[in-house]
């Protein structure tokens, strides 16, 4: 008899308890759960999950591209398209590109302004004249270039970043112009050709202005190993 009460009374405290969170779920005491969040390629920055839709993702030994619609208050659609690319530029990723660049969507925000898809890069690999190339589809296609908190674009992408329709660096991302020491790879302006090449892109990239104190300061550094680096602080009295 006593093994029979020790249990019934186990049990009414474990109905008790039942009841007890019954009331509180019911009150709106339901426990908080972290928002899970989605971080950026090779960023430390990012997005809550219920914010983004995922579009297309593309993953290939040398690079990761994934094109996103993201919930964005700024847009009087509410929604803004933006891509995420890390690795290599390469041939590869530049026809990956041309597809995903086509699907991706500005909006207009509450005042009629357009506001311009954007693309987060993340790559210190890639031959110079494969950067050109995507600067120019960049340009094409009104993208606007972003290398946020964590992210580095070196070489091959600061070139391609330059042809942003607008362009930020944001805190701890970092554009380096800079050479890997390697035959077609980095930014290379040894030779009177290539300063052509490089001059004519830059004016075409940037403000008359800008373009051409740009290309004076980068001849300074592109055949250094360390190259350049734009930063969130300087970025924006070069890249007008």
């Amino acid at each position: 008899m006593h093994f029979y009460f020790q249990n019934n009374s186990l049990f009414r405290q474990f109905r008790s308890g039942l009841v007890f969170l019954s009331v509180l779920v019911a009150g709106g005491c339901a426990i908080d759960t972290p928002i899970q969040h989605h971080p950026i390629l090779g960023s430390n920055f990012g997005y809550p999950n219920y914010k983004l839709t995922l579009q297309t993702e593309t993953e290939r030994a040398t690079f990761h591209a994934k094109l996103f619609t993201l919930k964005y208050e700024e847009c009087a659609s509410g929604n803004i398209d933006y891509v995420e690319f890390d690795g290599a530029i390469n041939k590869d990723a530049i026809e990956v590109f041309q597809t995903i660049l086509l699907e991706a969507q500005g909006c207009k925000n509450k005042q009629g302004v357009a506001l311009y898809p954007f693309v987060y890069l993340n790559s210190s690999y890639g031959e110079i004249k494969d950067g050109y190339a995507l600067g120019e589809l960049f340009r094409k296609h009104n993208i606007q270039t972003l290398v946020t908190q964590g992210q580095v674009c070196r070489g091959a992408c600061a070139i391609a970043f330059l042809g942003g329709k607008s362009r930020g660096v944001k805190e701890t991302g970092s554009v380096v112009f800079a050479t890997s020491k390697g035959k077609g790879f980095g930014i290379d302006c040894e030779r009177a050709n290539e300063q052509v090449a490089l001059r004519s892109y830059i004016q075409k990239m940037l403000s008359p202005v800008a373009a051409d104190r740009f290309y004076f300061n980068l001849l300074n550094y592109c055949t250094q190993t360390d190259g350049w680096s734009l930063s969130a602080d300087t970025a924006s009295s070069w890249i007008r």
